[in-house]
């Protein structure tokens, strides 16, 4: 029996009936590399089941403590069934990019069942009319509760779940279940609960003296008055926007494809820039396209969240070890270079930050949080969105971003060719960008909800145009000029050429959506690969 943490817990208490805290990886295989063989739907999921380590999540359930005074624990699932958690399904006519968004929106609005093992996983065939997907394509659509996993963890699993090498395989052995232990009587798990209730409090609160210890004098040291300053954005507050609103049961998705040696080519105009700054400044020039068009732009930036990985070395590789960092996205700015130089200078300030306080304690502090005040913290993060609505605002909207490998991606032999994700939502964060690289790609996908974004396909565009607009300034700044260039506008590019260029992705996993105390000091992404 494996308790949750405080962080993990968080996650249970901020769920709602239309905004369950889940995260959705979406992977699509290209089955050309089988020589002509396909793979049927029972060797898929034989080979998931072969790869489910009886020591992870997926083989349990959550059970909760009365009315949250105790921490959450982890038991076997005695009733564990594959088929139960494996489905099938086959993309509508006509099989195109536009019916592919819409079912992956419809799944992943739906709630985990929280009586089981919190993940499932859908089969998705049909992908035959969706450009720069080969036909016979199919893909698999992964949605795990965030009290089970982070992003790291998430993209842990995807490692588990594939090979490198591309030759056909054959599902491995399945992994015995384990025997359920005799149950005990009613008295006795009465016993047990209250004792639990009583233990977990109090060695909650005594784990937190040591993180205190520590955080308090650097926070002494570092200066109070820097620290609220570098929790406001750098023009001085967070404008209300169309995305600090409340959301719908429904959800809306849609994804871009770039080049990722583009995008470090974009990276490499400012000095310090990583990869994750170059895509910082692309959402912001996205976001910038977006509000323009509806007459809705701030003269203020607006502001992101970006939970990271605070996790050392040796931890368990599942349950959540994030803290949350926030910068401005630079939206105020027209000039894209400008704009890549300003967030390069907010993630700085952002990384000094963190080296002066530490983001593991920090992190620390959330996780050994008294199981008592945990519902009380979820209330609050629930009526604040998090510090997205209410009278002050903290953010604008998410950006996750997981790296993946550079190296191509196998199940049972066909090739892994996208790989991304959609985040949880919430009343006050509405819009969630999951980054994801793979294999010599960047996917940026968004998730948002209908009343929000009702044309997510306009603003994957933006992102598109906000990128292209990107990678000129690039070349005209990389390659050398060997004759004057002759004055005009920059040419937009035309509808059909965007959607042209538009190509599905798969992410981002998944995210954390409650800031940790003093939201801003904690690690940046480095993803300067």
């Amino acid at each position: 029996m494996n308790k949750l943490s405080g962080q993990d817990a968080l996650f249970l208490h901020v769920d709602r009936p239309h905004a369950s805290s889940h995260g959705t990886m979406i992977y699509i295989y290209d089955q050309t590399t089988l020589n002509g063989q396909r793979l049927g739907f029972r060797e898929i999921v034989h080979h998931i089941e072969s790869r489910l380590d009886p020591m992870y999540v997926q083989r349990r359930k959550i059970v909760q403590v009365p009315f949250g005074l105790g921490y959450p624990y982890w038991v076997e699932d005695d009733l564990f069934d594959i088929d139960f958690h494996v489905r099938h399904f086959a993309l509508p006519k006509p099989g195109d990019w536009r019916q592919f968004c819409i079912l992956l929106s419809r799944i992943h609005a739906r709630s985990v069942d929280l009586s089981r093992s919190p993940w499932e996983m859908y089969v998705i065939e049909g992908l035959d009319n969706i450009e720069g997907i080969p036909k016979g394509s199919f893909a698999i659509i992964t949605k795990t509760h965030h009290a089970a996993m982070d992003g790291t963890a998430a993209a842990e699993f995807t490692w588990a779940m594939h090979d490198l090498a591309g030759a056909p395989g054959k599902p491995g052995a399945i992994t015995p279940k384990p025997q359920p232990a005799h149950p005990p009587c009613h008295s006795r798990r009465i016993t047990d609960t209250l004792t639990r209730m009583v233990i977990d409090n109090i060695s909650a609160s005594a784990r937190m003296a040591a993180p205190l210890r520590r955080v308090l004098p650097k926070l002494a040291t570092f200066g109070l008055r820097r620290l609220a300053q570098s929790l406001r954005s750098s023009d001085g507050g967070v404008p209300r926007t169309r995305f600090n609103a409340n959301v719908s049961a429904k959800r809306v998705w849609d994804s871009v494809t770039l080049d990722l040696a583009t995008v470090k080519q974009i990276k490499g105009l400012v000095p310090g820039a990583t990869i994750n700054d170059a895509v910082l400044a692309m959402i912001g020039g996205a976001m910038r396209r977006y509000l323009q068009a509806k007459d809705e732009l701030p003269e203020k930036s607006l502001v992101s969240m970006a939970p990271v990985n605070t996790r050392q070395e040796g931890a368990e590789r599942t349950t959540n070890t994030i803290s949350i960092l926030r910068f401005p996205l630079g939206t105020h700015i027209d000039d894209p270079l400008e704009r890549l130089q300003a967030v390069q200078l907010a993630t700085a300030e952002c990384k000094a930050i963190q080296s002066a306080i530490g983001a593991h304690e920090l992190t620390n502090l959330q996780k050994f949080t008294p199981p008592a005040t945990l519902g009380l913290a979820g209330r609050l993060a629930t009526l604040t969105g998090g510090g997205g609505k209410g009278p002050v605002l903290l953010h604008n909207c998410m950006v996750t971003n997981v790296p993946g490998p550079n190296e191509p991606l196998y199940l049972l032999g066909a090739k892994l060719v996208h790989w991304g994700g959609m985040g949880p939502l919430a009343d006050g964060m509405s819009l969630i960008w999951n980054p994801t690289s793979y294999c010599g790609k960047m996917f940026i996908s968004l998730t948002s909800s209908p009343n929000i974004v009702p044309d997510p396909d306009f603003l994957a565009r933006c992102l598109l145009d906000s990128y292209e607009e990107m990678r000129d300034v690039a070349h005209q700044i990389c390659q050398p000029v060997t004759t004057a260039p002759v004055p005009g506008k920059r040419r937009k590019p035309r509808m059909d050429k965007a959607r042209q260029a538009r190509m599905p992705v798969t992410r981002a996993a998944s995210t954390g959506v409650i800031e940790t105390p003093l939201r801003a000091l904690v690690t940046v992404v480095d993803n300067a690969g």
